[in-house]
């Protein structure tokens, strides 16, 4: 955002929010991906193993209801969870780029010190995701990009018995200003804010002007005033 923002380029974000992400996960199509990704067949049934016969029951006033099993999700608090619901979602984002066939933003790095001169090659990076946890964030210079890896993402999570919280999703345009006849910026004059209509499920996905993204507030216009760490 920084850079764009630095370089006066368009940028679309789509933060992205899985509903009950760890108690979706289709067990048997995991650990097929598991072995795809060269997991061992015995440290696989070692895996299934821990989610043989797994029930559960809940307690309504005081009182327990008759156990029940749990055919699908990864535990709640274990510690291969996050791993096991990182292959899954690796191999669904995977195959959503791969569908969507967009591009994210460039980002140019190199190196410039004592052993090494400003012109040395300069590699070039194409972000479009990045991901933690359940929580995704996506990176377009345009909205009709944006627009379709979200309408691929649904369709492609689907599939896989994932669901996305429109609710929870939201999309961000970065503030950018125009430029005259010479590229030089002009103070104060913002470009006119992409039309970004996107419904999923019948549900509008919500444009909004600042987000709290792991716990860090991000705005349209990257004021330092809002881009703070909340307090509580």
């Amino acid at each position: 955002m920084e850079k764009s923002r630095e370089h006066n380029k368009p940028l679309c974000i789509c933060f992205i929010d899985i509903q009950k992400a760890y108690d979706s996960v289709n067990r048997e199509l995991l650990w097929k991906i598991c072995r795809s990704y060269g997991l061992t067949d015995k440290t696989v049934l070692m895996l299934k193993l821990l989610y043989t016969n797994s029930k559960a029951q809940v307690r309504i006033n005081d009182e327990l209801s008759d156990s029940f099993d749990i055919e699908t999700g990864v535990m709640q608090g274990g510690i291969p969870s996050p791993i096991l619901f990182n292959i899954l979602f690796d191999y669904i984002m995977r195959k959503v780029i791969e569908e969507a066939n967009v591009e994210g933003i460039k980002l140019g790095y190199g190196t410039n010190d004592f052993f090494h001169t400003a012109k040395d090659i300069v590699d070039e990076l194409n972000i479009l995701t990045l991901m933690y946890a359940d929580n995704v964030v996506v990176m377009c210079n345009n909205a009709n990009d944006l627009e379709k890896f979200i309408k691929t993402f649904e369709k492609v999570t689907q599939e896989f018995g994932l669901t996305m919280s429109v609710k929870k999703t939201c999309i961000m345009s970065l503030k950018q200003l125009k430029e005259d006849s010479a590229r030089r910026i002009i103070k104060d004059e913002e470009v006119d804010i992409p039309d970004i209509d996107i419904v999923i499920r019948n549900q509008k996905v919500d444009i909004v002007e600042s987000f709290a993204y792991l716990e860090c507030f991000v705005s349209r216009d990257q004021s330092p005033d809002e881009e703070t760490f909340p307090n509580d």
